[in-house]
């Protein structure tokens, strides 16, 4: 009975499915399984298989199969002939068993049921991308409750038959999971949202990582999603405003060296450097502004003593780690990346033009003939009037030197090429990327052997491989290379600025209807020209080349027990740089107008000869590191350790007497929590440096700090408000031995040869003799800075996680600062040598907050960070001052001093009144149009004991950033605010002067004193027009008047963006596309004069130098995805 009912059965089966033998099947496989046979019948048909147990030992079998045309039938009977196999079709489903064996009926019937089963199932498709639109490559579905299960493809698509009423679960790694209900849809749109927690969860600390919620020292990360979004040549620009703890200033704008300068939480010592130490991919020593941004994927600011005590001797500063990006186990994943921006200056100056340039400087001649007792006016109204008319632009030209010499905008490009993918025992991310820059100076052709423009080009490459060579041993090999072709004016570009600022509008640069010949002008006022900075100065061009390998092993030493691994790390670091120096002087003419009114031109100089020169340095790092780790968790108890000994050299021609430079130190770490409730780490840096002599090399650097997770007590209430509140407490000693100076202080200086400096003998008999004395003494006792540093913060977040927030406190005490004695009397004959003298308080607090939620399908975010840091000089070598407000201990770092102005004199009355104190210049001349100071001391004298602290120092004591975007559908948005307080600018000479030596004036100084001004109640910003220092030396001191607040606020960077993904890419072969616009430098609020940026203030340049102004860039952007 059972066998009439399943032949019955069988051919009414049979008979529905008559019309799918008509199907057709074409394809050609080499080398593949049966299974993968039948896989791709399933495929490009609607039949399923199913294999019988027997089966299942003969179905991997490998076979070559070349089919045309045939129907399924025929395609079986070629597959399975001679690989004892056979097969039965039922409808929709074909059955495979072994054919040697007679299947009974009791064993088909399972099949069937199985296949009936598979009947009442449906196929669901789908597609998974994140909150951009990019495809999620990978993701797990797997029907809830079964082992069915898929994965999705490249792009992010997926396939699977589920039961009608099926709850599919969607999961990957990094993102938050999912389940939905099959039921009443068979396509499904899949966003993951990313597990912020997850992606926080590891943190790179010194030497190694740690799990952020257990984390009790003070640290702060950014990603290379943030990184990438600023359209700069350098990871250090594109930092600004991003991280609590971190302050940056970008001091120059110039192609190729307008890399920000870098403190962490401020500055605590007024002697050697204060940069923070920066980790490679665990290196010290690599150049980390020659980096692509590409290449990073994190950045991790180590701020308190317990994350940086490790460093020992180097920690003080504060720590910077950059991780670059590694392979993940998949496929192949392909991204190529183009920029393209069009910069200009941020903010220029205007000048006078030559008319009011000649009216003011007659007036200030007027206003200095009260000091010379004569006025002559230097220009008549007849040449005046020609400067205005511009009829004789040869002998009275009116010169925009801004626009003459800068171009309005310039080009940069980016381009990177990355791959990346893997299987589990071998991983890679290759990276390639060239960028390019050019500056805004034109003319740079003048000499037509060689073009001086300013241009800059970096070529990056880097590959890291990852090797698990068995189950306990892995090793990872790293290479990267950096090459920068620097080119440009052999000035020093910012004398080249400062003669711009300084060039007035009556110098001529050439006479374009002389054939281009560079034309002399014979005036006595005549300040320089900058075009004769580009003739006579040359073309440099400069090569660098960076080189930075290492290998580390590690093996698991579980056999010996559980969490315990061996690690081994060896680098080596070169780098090598070449100048190459060109010159060819122009010839030049004078121009002499004849009576005839002809021009003739004389030559003044001739062309010289090509010239050239070049120069060379180079220098190569080893470093060595072995370390045990250890890692176990027992039950709630979790115990990490580790102990590590390392060692560098450091090897340079320039070093002194070819010695290289050497570091040693053995490393320790002992981390332990409770439940992820109580936790406490426990570090030491034990390290010695050849800076200093033996017996000082060697410091021990201890830190301790306590976290207490209070949010995971049973007593605290458990709510969606306040989820979770971590409290932290550091403490720790850490050292610099960046001290300053030569690098052997601690020996006498080389005796050095004398002539005639020993003199014997009285009156006539006095002679000279030669010999040798100690240039400077030694001071064997030499050692590093000490900072013993304190730390308090806490960890809190709201509304499960969606409002987060992190502050701490923080204050340092640093002693052993390097200081030479300078106050001794000069009989002593030599120059003192260092001592560990000076000390310095450094407090502060930063913090970070940040919201993350969406409304619908819009995800958005809002961040804010700020950081607070004062300084306190404690103890410095200082003269003894005749008053306590002038001395410079107690005071901060920088800290500016000047007169303090009560504004202007207007009046002769106000001049000559008798309680009036005494200018001790121009013999006190003083005059309507002239500042007036306070008298701080009162003694009647304005002088130099009259100064006072003004403002704060020209490095600020608060940096903060604002953030916010979101994405909706593909499109997505950025906006980042950064700013500064508490820092002040004294303007510059050429800011607010002119008329000095004919040098030019800026066109705001229209806003100078005048009587006629003051009578009319204009604006007055400025005193009198003077012709310099010489006439009006009262009104250029440091004072008020000079001194201004230089905070601001700018719009650091905006970026919108759209990608493409999805089907409408699938023939392509893409996977995504994201094109984008982003902008850089946009526009600043500040209280500065025009063409004064207000990070450019305080870059170290003299009175004779200005810098390249920082720039402004919108950048055009395209990203694929293969």
């Amino acid at each position: 009975m059972k066998t009439t009912l399943f032949l019955l059965f069988c051919s009414i089966m049979f008979s529905q499915a008559t019309s799918s033998y008509s199907q057709t099947f074409t394809f050609n496989i080499k080398s593949s399984s049966i299974r993968e046979v039948c896989r791709e019948i399933e495929r490009n048909s609607d039949y399923i298989f199913v294999f019988s147990d027997n089966s299942e030992k003969l179905i991997d079998k490998r076979i070559d199969v070349k089919i045309e045309s045939e129907n399924v039938t025929e395609v079986l009977n070629t597959v399975l002939s001679k690989t004892g196999l056979t097969y039965k079709i039922l409808d929709k489903q074909i059955v495979v068993f072994e054919s040697k064996e007679i299947t009974p009926i009791k064993n088909i019937e399972p099949l069937i049921s199985i296949n009936i089963q598979q009947q009442t199932k449906k196929q669901i498709t789908g597609k998974v991308v994140d909150v951009r639109g990019e495809p999620v490559i990978g993701a797990n579905i797997v029907e809830v409750g079964t082992t069915n299960g898929t994965v999705t493809d490249i792009y992010g698509n997926f396939t699977l038959r589920v039961e009608q009423n099926a709850v599919l679960h969607i999961s990957y790694i990094g993102y938050l999971s999912q389940d939905i209900k099959a039921s009443g849809k068979s396509s499904f749109n899949i966003v993951l949202e990313e597990d912020t927690k997850a992606l926080e969860e590891l943190v790179v600390v010194g030497y190694g990582t740690q799990n952020k919620v257990t984390i009790t020292g003070s640290i702060s990360t950014i990603s290379t999603k943030e990184l990438t979004q600023s359209p700069v040549s350098n990871i250090s620009n594109a930092l600004a405003g991003r991280l609590p703890g971190l302050l940056s200033v970008q001091r120059s704008g110039q192609p190729g060296s307008d890399q920000s300068t870098l403190r962490i939480r401020g500055v605590s010592s007024f002697s050697g450097t204060q940069e923070p130490l920066v980790i490679v991919d665990g290196i010290e020593g690599v150049n980390y502004n020659v980096i692509d941004p590409n290449e990073i994927e994190s950045v991790s600011i180590l701020k308190d003593a317990s994350a940086t005590a490790v460093y020992g001797v180097r920690g003080a500063n504060g720590v910077m780690i950059i991780t670059t990006k590694r392979g993940q186990a998949g496929a192949p994943r392909v991204s190529y990346s183009y920029e393209y921006a069009v910069q200009k200056f941020s903010d220029v100056r205007h000048s006078m033009n030559a008319a009011d340039y000649a009216t003011h400087y007659n007036l200030a001649q007027s206003y200095d003939g009260y000091i010379t007792g004569a006025y002559n006016p230097y220009f008549s109204d007849e040449v005046i009037n020609k400067f205005k008319t511009h009829e004789d632009p040869i002998f009275y030209p009116d010169v925009d030197w801004f626009a003459y010499m800068f171009d309005k905008t310039s080009g940069q490009q980016r381009h990177n090429f990355n791959i990346n993918g893997g299987t589990q025992k071998i991983k890679y991310f290759v990276s390639l990327g060239y960028f390019t820059q050019d500056g805004l100076i034109k003319h740079t052709k003048t000499i037509t052997d060689y073009d001086a423009g300013i241009k800059f080009d970096r070529y990056n490459i880097r590959s890291n491989f990852d090797f698990n060579i068995t189950d306990r041993l892995s090793l990872n090999a790293d290479i990267s290379s950096q090459i920068e072709d620097r080119s440009g004016t052999n000035t020093p570009v910012t004398r080249l600025f400062e003669q711009v600022w300084r060039s007035n509008p009556m110098d001529a640069p050439k006479l374009e209807d002389t054939g281009g010949r560079y034309v002399v002008l014979d005036t006595k006022m005549d300040p320089g020209n900058p075009i004769d900075y580009l003739i006579s100065y040359g073309y440099k061009r400069d090569y660098s080349n960076y080189l930075n390998g290492s290998v580390r092993l590690n093996y698991k030493l579980d056999k010996l027990t559980k969490g315990l691994s061996i690690r081994g790390l060896v680098s080596y670091n070169n780098y090598y740089q070449q100048a190459q120096y060109y010159s060819k002087n122009k010839e030049s003419y004078k121009a002499v107008r004849l009576g005839d009114g002809t021009i003739n031109y004389i030559p003044i100089t001739e062309p010289s000869p090509y010239g050239f020169s070049e120069s060379m340095s180079k220098n190569r790092k080893i470093y060595f590191e072995t370390a045990l780790d250890y890692n176990r968790k027992f039950g709630l108890h979790n115990v990490a350790g580790l102990l590590l000994y390392n060692q560098s050299k450091f090897y340079s021609p320039n070093l002194a007497y070819l010695i290289p430079n050497g570091y040693q130190g053995l490393v320790g770490r002992l981390t332990y929590n409770y439940a992820n409730r109580y936790m406490l780490d426990i570090n030491f840096g034990y390290n010695g440096t050849e800076n200093f002599a033996e017996g000082k090399r060697f410091g021990f650097f201890p830190a301790f700090s306590l976290g207490w997770a209070i949010s995971e007590e049973s007593f605290f209430p458990k709510n969606d408000y306040l989820t979770f509140l971590k409290l932290r407490v550091s403490y720790g000693e850490v050292g610099n031995d960046k001290v300053g100076g030569a690098r052997f202080l601690y020996r006498p200086s080389s005796w050095v040869y004398v002539n005639n400096d020993y003199r014997f003998g009285i009156g006539a008999d006095l002679q000279g003799h030669k010999g040798s004395k100690e240039a400077a003494l030694g001071n064997p006792d030499l050692t590093w800075e000490r900072a013993k540093k304190t730390n308090i913060g806490a960890d809190v977040a709201f509304f499960q996680g969606k409002l987060k927030t992190t502050i701490d406190y923080f204050t340092e005490k640093r002693d052993n600062i390097l200081t030479t004695f300078n106050t001794i009397p000069f009989i002593v004959g030599a120059q003192l040598p260092p001592y560990n003298f000076g000390k310095m308080n450094n407090k502060g607090w930063d913090g970070e907050i940040s919201y993350n939620d969406k409304f619908n399908l819009f995800n958005y975010w809002i961040k804010g960070n700020i950081t607070y840091a004062r300084n306190k000089i404690i103890e410095m070598d200082e003269i003894t001052r005749l008053y306590p407000y002038l001395k410079r201990t107690g005071q901060a770092y920088g800290q500016m001093f000047g007169l303090r102005d009560d504004g202007i004199y207007n009046s002769w009355e106000e001049v000559n009144n008798a309680n009036r104190p005494l200018y001790q210049w121009q013999n006190d001349k003083i005059q309507p149009g002239d500042i007036k100071y306070y008298d701080i001391n009162g003694d009647g004298i304005i002088d130099g004991d009259d100064q006072i602290p003004i403002g704060y120092s020209n490095f600020p004591e608060v940096i903060f950033g604002t953030s916010f975007g979101g994405n909706f559908k593909g499109f997505d948005f950025s906006i980042l605010f950064q700013g500064a307080s508490n820092v002040t600018h004294r303007y510059h000479r050429r800011e607010i002067r002119g008329f000095e030596e004919g040098t030019n004036a800026p066109d705001y100084m229209i806003e100078s004193w005048t009587y006629e001004r003051y009578q009319q109640s204009l604006p007055i910003n400025f005193p009198r027009y003077n012709l310099g220092i010489t006439y009006a030396n009262a009104n250029h001191q440091a004072s008020t008047f000079n001194t201004v607040d230089a905070r601001y606020i700018r719009l650091k960077n905006i970026e919108f963006g759209y990608t493409i993904s999805g089907d409408i890419l699938k023939k392509t072969g893409l996977n995504s596309v994201r094109i984008y616009i982003n902008g850089d430098n946009l526009y600043t609020w500040d209280s500065l004069l025009p063409g004064t940026d207000p990070e450019s203030t305080g870059a170290g340049l003299d009175e004779n130098n200005r810098p390249y102004p920082v720039t402004r860039r919108i950048n055009f952007g395209l990203n694929i995805k293969f």
